[in-house]
């Protein structure tokens, strides 16, 4: 991997006439000299082809995105002899693929179904992003379980049909030995054990004819009987893996394994009555037992690590229209001569007053099984009747003293409404307290004996603008009472796992509050380096590099700096160590700390500690390994110029699994009994050789300040030095730590390389750095003298160049072709371009003020709108639109999330009124970044073309030519039948004589 290094003049000859524009960068306010430009000579350029397509090579079409697959849910068998994955493209149908870690037995292309399913929907969350499950494996190796989704054409067939059911999910069991799959047709959901491997419990879906909950209508529309409503169960199965026999249980609702497979717990509500209750199968005798039973709802159904005891709550015996639930818990080894069965801890009486026992809170034992966490809820309100308001007001009142401004209620009402609040039932002491409420949240120790409390409310003002902060308490499990830990801590306050100390960041160093003393001391003041991130550049209190775990018994902590990782004495007695020696600062590789044992809350000092590397200068990374509390230097294990991820350990076997990429090789998956030696055992994309694909470099330049600067070129394939080449330039903050990233074919608001490279273009992503109250500018000063740079080194054609960005660095763009004529087109995606009005507006998606960002992030004003009333003009495109000569395409849509759509309106306007030309692209109903599939390829086909007429000549399209009138929107999308055409309307008149 070559890194380039550039100078940032050009020759005469080849110059950019920007000279006059780079002296008077340094300055936040633009030089008169750019007041009146010339008119931008870039914008009709001559017919450019690109070079024809390397030999047996086929071009990149939107069709081929959906070609592309990933791999997904990849895991190793607890005995490291096998690892499953799943691979499905962008569109279609996905494979489960099993493969043995040595030897070449690979069970593959086993059925998923429809697993790669575009989104349909604009603005859809991430919960209605599709994801398959990942398959899992028995415990004891021999088994794979997965679910097998229905088909896509099942699936788009009930889609077709408005209101039909939905296709069901099956469930297929893989057997390792020969690669046998037993499919198990209507499958809800499953359950394996974390140890043990023999069982498998899985519950079927209702097949039957669907039957009215109780309480819902009867029969002709008559009123059911008054009574709560109820969650009917359905068919459990519990299956012997090995043996193949199975047990049928009836009108299951919840199931759940202990984690050692003594047990399965279930309960069950019958449509009947029959049968209802909570229940504990012993698996190794089949003995059932009944601990409490009747009609009701049983939900929360849980274990305690060690299998000894259960807790639900339920609603039994209140058969009132709204019952109330209680918190039952049961000891599975009760004393001799005693019956098992459920007592009930917290009834409906005991909670506070205008509070519940929650039915869908938190249940589950503390680590140590010595507590009992459980939730309160608020009783509903009652709701107001639809026609109670027809003839009354309807508003928002909007009070200056709100804790959470008018849309960010609305947005977390749901969350609001449906707010718990922790409790801890001490069972020893046999008694429970309340210790979250509206205001304080709590972080409980594994004991059960340490909590620590968070309160923020005080601070919730000052928050709308970035000043937020936390006040930290100790709480006493058995009384509720508090103590005051700290005040006005900026950043996460952390209860280390043994609960022996709290910890904060604070004016640049690491804090430690002894919870059984209440002695503070700073841990790191003493210390020659920062922890702090040293490259910060907003106009915040930069933050810290991160705590990477403790050592056993809360003995030792371990931090980070930019670099290097340190031991800590969180008492302040030991002087602390640089574990890695200074070794990432010496070779500028920054190590962090890979813990693979996810269930150990420590560190284990007796193995070595691991630690992924990387190197700042290359972007080369890898493992190494070092120990705690032995001076030892790092030991290198691999490093290689790729992007090593994903690492994993069989939980039984020295066994890996990881992936390895480049930017032309896929992250594939990899596996070895040492990380050093790894064998590919995937090829998730073999089609990738059958498309064009070139490379990338790192190149360096200075910023008009002196400042080095680094980005990335990618080049197409057959890239010829002695030919220029256009040139689109996309960024956003820092990119070039994705230099070895792979990148798939796709398209959207985007510029993607490898497409952009097979379409003839050289692609740069340069990386800014900031200056406090200078956004616009700082960009400018960094992104002009790396694209002249580029230009000086003669394979980029000076006048076919365009810019793009999307959010920020859409801003971006928009800022540059205000102060510069020397790109011939831009597309600045969901940009803002008048930061005063911005400054003022909501971000919708999260309700949030947009206040904080200009005075402490990433818009980087540093203060508000009228304490630098002339930064937000000067950094606004807005006001210098009558400078462009740039033509524009951007994307501004009317549900974004994230930057008001008006900011494009006023773009638009501005453009229009100045007679500039100007293309906005809205898609309705989407988001910041398009959700629907077909908005995501309609924006990148639009990107493409408009490019291609502005920078290779192309002829334009038919929207650019005339527009998209309102009448005939979406006929550009579908296939109309021809309507005959009509007869001109004569001219002065409508009627006859």
């Amino acid at each position: 991997m070559r890194s380039i290094v550039l100078r940032s003049v050009m020759p005469a000859a080849a110059r950019v006439p920007l000279a006059p524009l780079l002296s008077a960068l340094v300055l936040t306010s633009v030089p008169a000299a750019l007041i009146a430009q010339p008119a931008n000579p870039f914008t009709a350029v001559s017919r450019w082809s690109p070079p024809p397509l390397p030999a047996g090579k086929k071009p990149i079409t939107q069709d081929t995105y959906d070609e592309w697959r990933t791999i997904s849910g990849a895991s190793l068998s607890n005995d490291g002899k096998w690892v499953a994955y799943t691979v499905s493209p962008v569109v279609g149908e996905g494979a489960l693929i099993v493969r043995a870690t040595s030897g070449g037995t690979e069970y593959a292309n086993i059925g998923r179904g429809y697993t790669g399913r575009p989104q349909l929907q604009p603005s859809a969350d991430s919960a209605a992003q599709f994801s398959a499950a990942p398959a899992q494996f028995s415990a004891d190796s021999r088994f794979v379980v997965f679910t097998i989704y229905p088909s896509r054409a099942d699936v788009e067939r009930a889609r077709a049909r408005r209101g039909a059911p939905q296709p069901r999910s099956s469930m297929g069991i893989l057997s390792v030995a020969d690669g046998s799959v037993r499919l198990v047709l209507n499958v809800r959901s499953f359950r394996l054990a974390r140890n043990g491997g023999r069982y498998l419990a899985y519950q079927l879906e209702d097949t039957t004819a669907a039957a009215r909950p109780a309480g819902a209508p009867g029969q002709n529309g008559a009123p059911a009987p008054a009574g709560p409503r109820r969650d009917y169960g359905t068919t459990l199965v519990l299956r012997d893996l090995a043996a193949g026999t199975e047990t049928r249980i009836e009108g299951v609702t919840s199931y759940t394994f202990d984690e050692n497979e003594q047990s399965l717990g279930y309960t069950v509500t019958t449509r009947d009555g029959v049968g209802n209750g909570a229940f504990v199968r012993a698996l190794g005798t089949g003995v059932v037992t009944t601990l409490i039973s009747g009609a009701a709802t049983y939900r929360g159904f849980t274990f305690d690590r060690a299998g000894k005891q259960v807790a639900f709550v339920s609603d039994v015996n209140d058969s009132t229209p709204r019952p109330r639930f209680s918190v039952y818990h049961a000891g599975l080894q009760p004393a001799k001569g005693k019956p098992v069965a459920a007592r009930r801890l917290v009834a409906p009486t005991d909670a506070p007053a205008g509070l519940l026992v929650a039915d869908r809170g938190q249940l589950a034992f503390t680590r140590e099984g010595n507590a009992l966490i459980f939730a309160f809820s608020n009783v509903p309100a009652d709701s107001i009747p639809a026609d109670s308001l027809a003839d009354k007001a309807i508003y928002d009142l909007w009070h200056w003293k709100d804790a959470q401004i008018m849309p960010q209620q609305k947005v977390t009402a749901n969350r609001d409404r449906n707010r718990t609040y922790t409790a801890l039932y001490t069972l020893a002491a046999n008694t429970w307290t309340q210790l979250a409420n509206d205001s304080l949240r709590v972080i409980i120790s594994d004991n059960g004996c340490t909590v620590l409390g968070l309160n923020s409310l005080e601070y919730a003002i000052p928050q709308f603008w970035g000043e937020g902060a936390t006040d930290a308490y100790l709480l006493n499990p058995l009384t509720g009472a508090r103590m005051l830990v700290a005040k006005q801590l900026d950043g996460q306050v952390q209860l280390s796992p043994g609960a022996n100390y709290v910890t904060w960041f604070e004016k640049g160093q690491w804090v430690a509050y002894a919870t059984a003393t209440g002695k503070k001391v700073v841990l790191t003041d003493k210390l020659p380096v920062k922890f702090q991130d040293e490259e910060f550049d907003s106009p915040d209190v930069p933050p810290p590099y991160g705590m990477a775990g403790w050592t056993e018994g809360d003995k030792r902590v371990l931090v980070y700096d930019r670099f290097d990782v340190w031991e800590v004495d969180p008492a302040g007695v030991v002087a602390a160590r640089n574990l890695t020696d200074g070794e990432g600062r010496r070779a500028g590789v920054t190590f962090r700390v890979i813990d693979l044992d996810r269930e150990d809350p420590f560190l284990d000092t007796r193995t070595p500690l691991l630690l992924r590397a990387v190197d700042t200068l290359t972007k080369s990374s890898g493992f190494w390994r070092d120990q705690i509390g032995a001076e030892t230097r790092p030991e290198k294990i691999i490093m290689a110029d790729r992007n090593f991820g994903g690492l994993q350990k069989a939980r039984h076997a020295e066994q890996y699994l990881l992936t390895q990429s480049t930017y032309r090789e896929f992250p594939d998956l990899w596996t070895g009994s040492s990380i050093a030696a790894t064998t590919k055992i995937s090829n998730a994309n073999p089609q990738d050789a059958e498309y064009p694909r070139g490379s990338v470099e790192l190149v360096s330049w200075l910023n008009s300040d002196g400042v080095p600067l680094r980005g990335l070129v990618y080049k197409p394939e057959n890239f010829d030095a002695s030919r220029q080449y256009p040139m689109v330039v996309y960024y956003y903050e820092k990119l070039t730590d994705g230099l070895h990233n792979y990148q798939a074919p796709s398209g959207r608001n985007t510029v993607n390389p490898l497409v952009y490279n097979a379409l003839g273009y050289v692609v740069f992503m340069p990386d800014i750095v900031y200056t406090d109250g200078q956004p616009g500018p700082s960009a400018a000063k960094a992104i002009i003298p790396g694209v002249q740079a580029l230009i000086q080194q003669g394979y980029v054609d000076p006048k076919r160049i365009g810019i793009t960005g999307q959010s920020w660095g859409g801003y971006q763009s928009a800022y540059l072709i205000t102060v510069t004529n020397m790109f011939a087109a831009a597309v600045p995606n969901a940009t803002v371009v008048n930061m005063t009005s911005a400054y003022g507006g909501i971000r919708w998606q999260s309700g949030l003020a947009r206040t904080f960002q200009y005075e402490h992030t990433q818009s980087r004003i540093g203060g508000s709108l009228w304490q630098y009333p002339e930064r937000f003009v000067e950094n606004s495109p807005l006001f210098r639109l009558d400078r462009v000569t740039t033509p524009v395409l951007f994307m501004a849509n009317d549900n974004d999330g994230a930057v008001p759509w008006y900011q494009g309106i006023e773009f638009y306007v501005a453009m229009r009124r100045l007679q500039k030309e100007a293309y906005m692209v809205v898609y309705n109903g989407d988001e910041h970044n398009p959700t629907k599939r077909a908005n995501q390829k309609d924006i990148d086909k639009k990107m493409q073309e408009f490019f291609a007429v502005k920078l290779q000549g192309a002829e334009p399209p038919l929207w650019m030519v005339r527009g998209i009138p309102f009448l005939e929107k979406g006929r550009d999308q579908v296939k109309m039948t021809p309507q005959p055409a009509r007869a001109a309307t004569p001219a002065g008149g409508s009627g006859g004589k």
